[in-house]
């Protein structure tokens, strides 16, 4: 049986209320380690899917150093797609601590990612319902 939450160091992920999503509570920094113990939980949980959904707090992010970002670009091929993330409470350095991640993935996959802030958790929830309806549609 694939868990549906783990704790990683001071950080946390869980599959939310729709099989696509992963929730995220980022606390501190991440390390290299932590980062492949990430994609290791979303390999197993979202192996065969079309795409994923993330979302979470990131309200006390602290560091995503140049290796663990490398972690993540080298190993990203192991999920699919992610087509939409939105994270909520996110600090100016969390904010560009996102955008350096999310542009090293994209170029390692090709992917288009929406990505969006917002300042609480019931805005992400509506923001991924949108998002949600539209990859429907594209998806036919």
């Amino acid at each position: 049986m694939i868990a549906q939450a783990l704790r990683i160091g001071e950080h946390s992920a869980r599959i939310g209320e729709h099989e696509d999503t992963l929730e995220l509570t980022l606390r501190g920094d991440v390390s290299p380690d932590e980062a492949a113990r990430f994609l290791d939980f979303m390999a197993s949980h979202f192996a065969g899917q079309r795409y994923m959904l993330i979302t979470g707090d990131v309200s006390q992010l602290g560091r995503v150093p140049a290796e663990s970002r490398r972690t993540v670009f080298k190993q990203s091929g192991r999920v699919p797609p992610i087509r939409g993330l939105v994270y909520y409470r996110a600090t100016f350095a969390g904010r560009v601590m996102t955008e350096l991640v999310l542009r090293g993935y994209a170029i390692a996959t090709g992917a288009d990612i929406a990505a969006h802030f917002v300042d609480e958790e019931a805005e992400a929830r509506a923001w991924l319902a949108r998002r949600r309806e539209q990859l429907a549609r594209e998806h036919g």
